[in-house]
């Protein structure tokens, strides 16, 4: 597409005397937003302003981009605005991040610490200064543009295809009374293309990643991630939700529809674009404000590949009509439509794009009011989040409401034709939901004939036996709501546990729901479980369930949803550097319950040694541990196209270890005396860290560093292996970086009066120099129990020890009661 006149004059005004044009942070006069977002998509490569650059250097935070030998045009102006330019040649661009973890990631993905890649095209957008930078570099180096439509076309289809992801965003800063700057540079290497993102918007500025497709399956790499360098403080969202109150109506054909009304706080003042979420399925209808004044919207149109790949195509941006003040609420009223429930067959339903069901804010630490109704065919039951408050039938429907009795962070439903259970729990009842029948995938394969040949005797003349076919009746295929009542006591067994260490349970009910999928979900008093968990370990091993999977569904899946009552819906996470505190611990805590039932094949210490080898195992393809790929708080980053499955590896492996060793270091097993007082007995203390936490943290997200400090205000002193009261040492060591240690011990004895003097030296390795860990040493007893010597505490790689034992000790063992994340020898 040509340039107009105007943009002509601009871009030569420019070139001759310097940036005359708009200042790339003004705010910009938008008519229309819906015309202006068009008019941005539209843009191509100017034909005539084509140049031959050599040399050219943009600084963007810790990354350097030289565009050495090549042909560069912009983009054509909108509004006197350049946005955006295109690059043809060769270039290199060079990153060195600050973080060391930073460093290992970019080493991860491209085998040094360091970004150092060449280009041959780079497409960029921006809202910042890139293009004065440009301009005046060009104007130094005297450089003629020259016409050349041949460019411009080799590049529209890119150009047409890319524009969109940026368009709303630099809509945004228009539209905002205090633009935040933008850059964005894909760049097509070696490799494939690959981006470079700084964006103030982002709490984490500098994004750089790459997408990839591996058997059919979107990933997106994201090499590196981190805080630009004098950043402002924490970036916050610039809206927050204060209630919603959502009406849902799902017809006989099991589509949706729905009316969302917001109420919205502004974070900060000057915004005018509200960031949404909505599942693509679901089509918006009207956007209108408190006074029913219909405003601009902008559905799955403004994604990046990074967040495409991250949570969905599932974007949804509303532009109200003025910027509002810092603190002041307002409303908007959503109204939706579209197919986000499937029918697995049997009257067994899924509710798909489940977080997405209905508009809201990203996040998991928006605690708001929930008031939600719904509207249903009366042939099926239905269960939500919150307090039912009302049910009755009418005609061929049914209508219910559901209000949340305290701020949540997510609100949920499930549906289907459900055989009922009730169980008390206390203070609270636990109500279970599950289809008689199974889904029909499952049920085609629990009645999968068998057909058997059997061979008479051939008739006289025939050359060959004749086969005779017989169907065997295949066996009666188990019913999901069989066992509602036994899985009900265990969930219920299971919470009377968890409050010891939580206190009481959060909701006055815990609906049990039956989902067809292989996953879990706890949302607030209700519990998404697999079908797989209502079945028997012997039905599920006629599935075909190996022994991993079945103890998965029955022993940890339950429990570890139910335990997300509280972590996750009473308080919640600050970022994705956050989330594996509660995945980790609600994963603990659920196996600390297993552990109670005295099975010696799902012991706690027998997850913990699963646990542990998965995470010494290399992925296919890979030469490095699991456990190496990066540390916890890496979250969903750990997820890449070259360890898929690191981020379950280290997230619920790892973190249910790091758990576990705070608890070991925590406990106190002279406190067992005191059970009756303390129901937490030998784990007094770790209960009250947890307590504690809860009770801190209510209704908002929670930190690493929030966890850190929780656990020095009750650390012992045995703890202060640094000396204060510090627990940098271990949140660095097992938190923030990566590294298993692996220990061997060399000792010898010799009689000391009527005792024996055992010295040695503990060796250390796999780990940095500075890792420092307690080791505690036992000696081996024939026959008996080992007797612990003492702790060791390292410092290097070797670390000498002295201890006195009664008996003269043939062996020695390194952590036999695993309370060290450690490999031994």
């Amino acid at each position: 597409m040509g340039i107009r006149v105007r943009e002509i004059v601009c871009l030569a005004v420019v070139l001759a005397a310097g940036p005359v044009c708009a200042p790339a942070r003004a705010q910009v006069p938008v008519e229309s937003p819906r015309k202006a977002f068009e008019a941005l998509n539209a843009l191509r490569v100017a034909t005539g302003e084509v140049y031959y650059v050599r040399n050219l250097y943009l600084a963007r935070d810790a990354v350097r981009f030289t565009f050495e030998e090549g042909k560069l045009a912009f983009l054509g102006a909108y509004n006197g605005r350049l946005t955006g330019a295109v690059f043809t040649g060769r270039g290199r661009v060079l990153a060195l991040p600050r973080d060391p973890n930073e460093k290992q990631q970019l080493a991860r993905f491209l085998g040094t610490p360091l970004l150092d890649q060449a280009f041959s095209g780079a497409y960029l957008r921006f809202t910042d200064g890139t293009a004065e930078e440009l301009l005046k570099q060009l104007r130094e180096s005297g450089a003629q543009a020259a016409s050349e439509p041949t460019f411009a076309q080799d590049w529209d289809s890119t150009v047409a295809n890319l524009n969109s992801w940026h368009s709303l965003r630099i809509l945004t800063d228009w539209l905002a009374a205090e633009p935040r700057p933008y850059f964005y540079a894909g760049l097509l290497g070696d490799a494939g293309p690959f981006d470079v993102l700084v964006d103030d918007r982002r709490p984490e500025q500098v994004l750089i990643g790459q997408p990839r497709w591996i058997s059919g399956e979107r990933f997106y790499d994201v090499w590196s991630s981190f805080r630009r360098a004098n950043a402002p403080g924490a970036v916050e969202a610039p809206f927050a939700p204060a209630a919603f109150a959502i009406e849902t109506t799902i017809r006989p054909d099991l589509v949706l529809e729905g009316t969302t009304e917001l109420t919205v706080r502004a974070v900060r003042g000057g915004e005018r674009v509200v960031p949404l979420e909505l599942s693509r399925f679901l089509e918006v209808q009207s956007v209108a404000d408190a006074g029913g004044r219909e405003l601009a919207f902008f559905q799955n149109t403004a994604v990046n590949r990074h967040e495409i790949a991250q949570r969905g195509n599932d974007a949804l941006l509303v532009v109200l009509p003025a910027a509002v003040r810092a603190g002041e609420e307002f409303r908007l009223r959503v109204a939706y439509r579209g197919s986000v429930i499937a029918d697995a067959g049997n009257g067994v339903y899924f509710v798909g794009d489940r977080g997405s069901w209905y508009p809201h804010f990203s996040g998991a630490a928006n605690f708001t009011p929930f008031d939600l109704g719904f509207r249903w065919p009366r042939r099926l039951q239905l269960v939500a989040t919150g307090k039912k408050t009302e049910e009755h039938e009418d005609a061929d429907w049914r209508t219910g409401r559901w209000r949340s009795t305290t701020p949540i962070p997510v609100a949920g439903f499930n549906l289907g034709q459900y055989a009922t259970e009730t169980v008390e729990a206390g203070d609270f009842k636990i109500q279970l939901y599950a289809s008689p029948v199974l889904e029909q995938f499952l049920q085609d394969r629990f009645r999968r004939q068998v057909t058997v040949q059997r061979f008479r005797v051939p008739s006289l003349g025939s050359t060959h036996p004749h086969a005779v076919t017989t169907l065997v009746e295949p066996e009666l295929t188990p019913s999901p709501a069989a066992l509602l009542r036994e899985l009900g006591s265990d969930i219920a067994d299971a919470a009377r546990f968890f409050e010891r260490f939580n206190g009481p349970f959060p909701y006055e009910q815990l609906a049990v729901s039956q989902i067809p999928s292989t996953f879990g979900q706890g949302w607030p008093g209700l519990l998404y479980l697999s079908t797989f968990s209502f079945l028997s370990p012997s039905e599920q091993q006629r599935f075909g369930l190996n022994a991993r999977a079945q103890e998965q569904f029955t022993d940890i899946a339950p429990y570890h949803e139910a335990a997300h009552q509280w972590w996750g819906n009473v308080v919640g996470w600050g970022s994705y550097h956050d989330q594996w505190i509660h995945e980790g611990l609600s994963n603990y805590i659920a196996l600390m319950y297993v552990d109670t039932k005295k099975n010696p094949d799902h012991t706690l210490n027998a997850w913990l040694e699963r646990y542990r080898k998965e995470l010494v195992a290399k992925e296919p393809g890979r030469s490095a541990p699991a456990e190496s790929e990066g540390p916890l708080e890496m979250g969903y980053r750990l997820r890449s196209s070259q360890s898929p499955t690191a981020f379950d590896r280290i997230t619920y492996g790892k973190g249910t270890w790091v758990f576990h060793m705070l608890r070991m270091m925590l406990r106190d097993p002279a406190a067992a005396a005191a059970a009756k007082s303390n129901p937490a007995g030998p784990d007094a203390r770790f209960a009250q860290l947890l307590r504690s936490l809860l009770e801190t943290h209510r209704g908002r997200a929670l930190t690493g560093e929030d966890l850190q400090r929780a656990v020095e205000k009750v650390m012992t002193p045995a703890m202060a292996l640094e000396g204060g009261r510090s627990m940098d040492w271990f949140f660095d060591q097992w938190v923030r970086a990566t590294g298993i240690p692996r220990y061997t011990v060399e000792f010898n004895v010799r009689e000391q009066g009527n005792r024996f003097l055992v010295r040695g030296t503990l060796k250390q390795n796999g780990v940095p120099e500075s890792f420092i860990a307690p080791v505690p040493l036992y000696a081996a007893a024939p026959g008996g129990k080992p007797v612990l010597l003492g702790t060791v505490v390292t410092s290097g790689p070797e670390t000498s020890f002295q201890f006195t034992a009664a008996a003269r000790p043939k062996r020695l063992l390194i952590d036999p009661q695993l309370t060290l994340l450690c490999l031994t020898q």
